[in-house]
């Protein structure tokens, strides 16, 4: 019988083996440039350390890297971060001449895993690897919940807390954000499992061995991202209280060898124990628009961006004014319109809530969790005051992906179906369009938020410059008063180019524009006019206004009592104006070919508390 058995669950993992080489080989059938779009993020980067494991068995940047590259996508790796060599030695490492050879300024571990799915399944392997990871999480995730709460909800609660977040959207991201995800999600799994598992027949996955194991994956979920480092500590903690101190020991050092071996591993390929430091402070470059090997003879030396450590906002951490915005940058934290924790990870939020609704039922294992997740939360809007989302306009907060999963482990004894059902209606609410079409929400980000309800929340003022709006020229920011300057951010697709001294709003919509001053205002006076009656509702700084037009004539409104709020050295106000009617030119005026959709044409006069010169 035993043999039998053993010969089942050899079967078992053989079909599994076989499901999985089978989809990656389905990776060969996918367009990666035209399906997964242009280049987004890091994915420059990701792509080349991974084609390179996969084709040259190496992570070094050679030309026939760059000719690689392009033959997939038809240009170079905008955005790839690339160092100079060194040779290993622990005292005098000597260059590497940068035209042989480059390395990259990137973690290696999510290349390293996805290289061999690259070689199976090509580029398009990579997104097979995504799914797969995404696949597994929601199983695993489905185990424990059913073990809470019963096999129906535990399953809706797991495939809610997945597909209905932003976390699909960056699956369909050739990054290691979903890689970093899984990493977490897959630790605690192993750590937590057996706390909540009764009579299972899965006994490895009730050993001890796997808490070791968790320990191990978060300390290569460290490497990849040092923010998930204090994600350690709930497996020590538990450890000690249950006074198991070998086990806290033993955790404790397979996460600091796992990380520590992951950096000690970069210095011997790259020189350089971190990825992302250097020698010196210009030998970690960025580029953009021309790369090192290209056709051009392009220098390393010669051409891209010094970027060493480029995560943290270095000027501004525990500054005065940075500290002054912490209040405020935990409002946008979880209810901001573009990051925020409850329109993005609503189902997590959910079970967090719920969780603390129920403090008979808490486990200790669970407030050590909740205490980590809070902790590095509050490094985030400490430590990176203007980038808390991830910088660069991502869907969603992407630092927070991978402090994600623990939330998913607060769900409390007895959790009933409603609660699911709530978390799944909720996520989908907010980002159902997005994870429908992952592509499209990656490429044009900045459309994402012009949807309700997501376009009911507050916009993120600390965060403008790494706003999604900032990846599209044509929304912002625009520049409208060269001196003193002011500049204006469209946040939506209502709001057309400017005009001379103004600018037209759509008809029968709503335009939210976002008015960066160089100097505080005193007021703002706005001239309103258009050719056809139409009445115009908005609200400026909070301060609501309205006005009636006739056909042919101007009329002029005046807010005052304006306050702003500070963004670096200058201020920012948000303008919300809703038009009534509207009209196209060319069905008007004979001879017009302007088919646009036209509401009031908006003429805007700032008036300064300290008029400047």
């Amino acid at each position: 019988m035993q043999r039998l058995m053993q010969h089942g669950q050899l079967s078992k993992w053989l079909v599994v083996v076989g499901a999985v080489v089978l989809a990656t080989l389905c990776g060969r059938l996918i367009d990666v440039r035209h399906v997964a779009g242009d280049i987004k993020g890091d994915e420059a980067t990701y792509i080349a350390m991974a084609s390179s494991l996969a084709n040259d068995g190496d992570l070094r940047w050679r030309p026939e890297d760059y000719r690689r590259f392009k033959a997939v996508y038809e240009r170079g790796p905008s955005g790839i971060f690339l160092k100079r060599s060194y040779h290993f030695s622990l005292h005098n490492p000597s260059p590497v001449p940068a035209d042989e050879s480059l390395s990259f300024g990137k973690a290696l571990i999510y290349p390293a895993a996805a290289a061999p799915f690259v070689v199976v399944g090509g580029l398009g392997g990579m997104l097979i690897f995504n799914g797969l990871l995404l696949a597994g999480c929601i199983w695993c995730g489905a185990l424990f919940a059913a073990a809470v709460t019963g096999r129906l909800t535990g399953w809706l609660l797991a495939f809610a807390f997945v597909m209905a977040s932003v976390v699909p959207v960056f699956g369909a991201w050739l990054t290691s954000e979903v890689f970093n995800f899984s990493l977490v999600f897959f630790a605690y799994f192993l750590w937590l499992y057996k706390k909540v598992a009764s009579a299972e027949p899965r006994r490895w996955l009730t050993s001890p061995a796997t808490t070791l194991i968790a320990a191990l994956l978060i300390g290569l979920a460290a490497f990849s991202k040092g923010t998930n480092a204090a994600l350690i500590a709930p497996l020590v903690v538990d450890a000690l209280i249950g006074r198991r101190i070998r086990e806290g020991l033993l955790v404790a050092v397979v996460f600091v060898a796992s990380t520590a071996g992951l950096f000690g591993l970069n210095a011997l390929i790259t020189g350089e124990a971190n990825y992302q430091g250097a020698q010196q402070t210009t030998d970690r470059r960025s580029f953009y628009d021309a790369y090192p090997f290209d056709e051009q003879g392009t220098r390393f030396d010669t051409t891209g961006h010094a970027m060493v450590t480029n995560d943290a906002d270095t000027g501004r951490v525990l500054a005065s004014d940075a500290l002054e915005q912490v209040p405020i940058n935990v409002l946008y934290f979880f209810v901001g319109r573009h990051a925020g924790l409850i329109p993005f990870y609503f189902p997590g939020v959910v079970i967090a809530a719920g969780w603390l609704l129920h403090p008979r039922r808490v486990r200790v294992w669970q407030v050590a969790t909740a205490l980590a997740v809070a902790g590095s939360v509050a490094a985030l809007i400490v430590f990176f005051p203007d980038s808390w989302n991830g910088g660069g306009g991502p869907p969603g907060n992407r630092y927070f992906l991978s402090l994600y999963p623990p939330l998913l482990f607060l769900a409390w004894t007895g959790i009933g179906l409603p609660t699911a059902v709530l978390a799944l209606a909720g996520g989908v609410a907010f980002t159902g369009a997005m994870v429908l079409h992952p592509f499209a929400a990656s490429a044009a980000t900045w459309k994402n938020v012009e949807r309700a309800p997501l376009r009911w929340l507050p916009i993120e003022i600390t965060l403008l410059n790494d706003l999604p709006v900032r990846l599209n020229q044509l929304r912002g920011p625009i520049l409208f008063v060269r001196e003193p300057t002011v500049l204006l951010y469209y946040m939506d697709g209502h709001t057309y180019s400017a005009e001379g001294d103004g600018l037209w709003i759509a008809g029968q919509a709503t335009a939210e524009i976002v008015v960066r001053t160089e100097h505080v205002l005193k007021r703002m006076d706005i001239i309103f006019s258009a050719p056809i009656e139409n009445t115009v509702e908005g609200r400026l700084d909070g301060r609501p206004f309205s006005v009636t037009l006739k056909a042919g004539q101007e009329s002029r409104v005046q807010i005052g009592s304006l306050e702003g709020e500070r963004y670096h050295q200058s201020y920012a106000y948000v303008l919300h104006m809703t038009t009534s009617n509207g009209f196209v030119p060319a069905e008007r005026e004979p001879g017009s070919k302007d088919t646009r959709n036209l509401g009031v044409f908006v003429r805007p006069r700032f008036v300064y508390e300290d008029e400047p010169r």
